[in-house]
């Protein structure tokens, strides 16, 4: 059997050696039909971001591929509605690598992968029948508070790097980027040595790496000083010391290379600094950091300052930034704005537990002024 694709949004129909069109693919294998979904759903979204299609990827090998392969089902056409919701219950009792059940916004994910993987082949006419519609998609209650990472706790994060050694600059930087900026993991690490303006105090974020593919442009933190706003002394210093060394450790960078680099260990940046060659084994510095370095770093600097590592991970430090702003008085559409939400609902959450500056707001409010409330006497009542 040959697969041919056609035009964009038309039926991806699996034809045999005569150019006549199977009903019902029963020997479209699994990985043939997930590469397939891949090409066709990028094909018709152009601009998917790459961790998107990597996400889609692996939700469906580890889950939908591994439950029909547990159940003997070698055939994307023999998987039936009954096989789909047998695999709601699966996911009730799957247990990951790491010996942990999936939490509910795991389930979800699982479900909708699967029911968009099978919605698509069913609209493209790859099987005959939609099976998504027998079953339902997965309820979550959000839990709509944002888990911010404790402001003590980021100053002990902070206190514990060395700001003698390159690698401590360099974690500095990637610390204040995430808590005072809010970007992403992801739009951090794309971030250029062009997107950074020290002159105007900014980041810009491009489209490329941005979340919803539109560039945006974030302030440093800021400050007024004889009514004019500025960048944070401390903020802007450290910045541009991370700027002259990256200049320093690796000249061949220019501004279209990445901003926030590999370094290595003491050793391993001393021995490219004489030699001008990486350390045998390793990364050469220089190469963009990655998400998952990034995670890592976060880690292992939490573990040394003594601070629980699941309060230091990015998202918590882009919801520190959301928190702090909202408390602040930070108007929505402009924290909507910074953190390149959609939806300015998004973004409400974030005034929404800001409880102190709610209840502030309030009680200047006071809505009970200029009304003469008559007052009781409970002790009276009791006698």
């Amino acid at each position: 059997m040959t697969l041919r694709f056609r035009r964009p949004g038309a039926a991806y129909a699996p034809l045999n050696e005569q150019g006549t069109r199977h009903p019902a693919p029963r020997d479209l294998t699994w990985e043939a039909a997930i590469a397939l979904f891949l090409d066709g759903w990028g094909a018709d979204h152009p601009g998917v971001r790459p961790g998107t299609m990597g996400h889609y990827r692996d939700q469906l090998r580890t889950r939908i591929a591994a439950f029909a392969e547990e159940r003997g089902i070698a055939n994307v056409g023999d998987f039936s509605r009954y096989d789909l919701r047998a695999f709601v219950g699966w996911l009730e009792s799957f247990v990951s690598q790491h010996q942990r059940p999936l939490t509910p916004r795991g389930k979800q994910m699982a479900l909708d992968s699967a029911r968009r993987f099978f919605g698509w082949l069913y609209q493209e006419k790859i099987i005959p029948e939609d099976i998504c519609q027998h079953v339902a998609k997965y309820r979550l209650d959000k839990d709509l508070e944002p888990r911010a990472t404790p402001s003590a706790a980021l100053e002990k994060m902070l206190i514990s790097l060395d700001l003698t050694s390159p690698v401590g600059v360099r974690n500095m930087a990637v610390i204040q980027v995430m808590a005072f900026c809010g970007l992403r993991v992801g739009e951090m690490v794309g971030l250029n040595g062009n997107d950074f303006d020290m002159e105007a105090g900014r980041i810009r974020v491009r489209a490329e790496n941005a979340k919803r593919r539109r560039t945006r442009f974030v302030d440093l933190p800021l400050t007024i000083v004889d009514g004019e706003e500025r960048v944070k002394p401390e903020v802007a210093g450290l910045m541009a010391s991370w700027l002259q060394l990256r200049s320093a450790i690796c000249p061949h960078l220019s501004e279209e290379d990445p901003l926030l680099i590999t370094l290595g260990s003491g050793q391993q940046l001393a021995t490219y600094r004489e030699t001008g060659e990486a350390h045998p084994g390793t990364r050469p510095p220089g190469e963009r950091l990655t998400t998952h370095a990034v995670r890592t770093i976060l880690k292992r600097i939490a573990e040394k300052a003594g601070v629980d590592p699941t309060l230091a991970t990015p998202h918590r430090l882009r919801h520190y930034f959301g928190l702090t702003s909202a408390m602040a008085g930070v108007p929505t559409t402009a924290l909507m704005r910074a953190m390149g939400h959609r939806s300015p609902i998004m973004t409400a959450r974030y005034s929404e537990f800001a409880d102190s500056q709610r209840r502030w707001a309030f009680a200047r409010a006071d809505i009970t002024k200029g009304i003469s409330i008559p007052s009781s006497d409970a002790a009276a009542l009791t006698r």
